[in-house]
């Protein structure tokens, strides 16, 4: 008597020593929900990665946010208020462009400290992601007050490059 695929129960019980139910392959319908299962996982190991990573169109789009804020308004620097590359991070973090979760930026100084020829008319900093090969310079004028015991508020003019400095 030969038994039909049809004949097989959709869930069947483990044969691993637990009293759990499981697909079974042998039915049509059993299959289709394996290979389902596996197809959504997939899709949300994507989702996931996908939103957690820095795109170029992502990372250009908050650094140009930033700046319009930062322009926007006399930002205050001093002792407690901060420094420019702390103020440049939280406004990119504010912008509400990037990655949901996760997704690193960095905001780093690119003025030469030993470079006494350099011009000191403008501060220079560099934007970078982690998942992103493009990096952005950033040139703000004027350049941060030395450190003193009162905060300053200036108005910040800062110019955008693409690439590094």
């Amino acid at each position: 008597m030969s038994k039909d695929h049809d004949d097989e129960p959709i869930f069947v019980r483990s044969n691993w020593g637990t009293s759990r139910y499981v697909y079974n392959p042998r039915n049509p319908v059993g299959a289709g929900l394996i290979i389902g299962s596996l197809l959504f996982a997939a899709g949300g190991m994507y989702y996931l990665h996908a939103s957690s990573s820095w795109s170029e169109g992502e990372l250009r789009d908050a650094v140009n946010v930033a700046v319009r804020n930062l322009e926007a308004t006399p930002q205050t620097v001093g002792s407690w208020a901060g420094d420019y590359e702390s103020m440049i991070r939280d406004a990119l973090e504010e912008s509400g462009e990037g990655p949901s979760i996760g997704g690193v930026v960095s905001v780093e100084e690119a003025n030469d400290p030993y470079d006494e020829d350099a011009a000191t008319s403008v501060d220079l900093f560099e934007v970078t992601a982690t998942d992103v090969d493009a990096a952005f310079c950033l040139s703000v004028s004027p350049t941060e007050p030395e450190s003193a015991l009162t905060s300053v508020e200036v108005s910040l003019s800062i110019a955008v490059e693409e690439g590094e400095c």
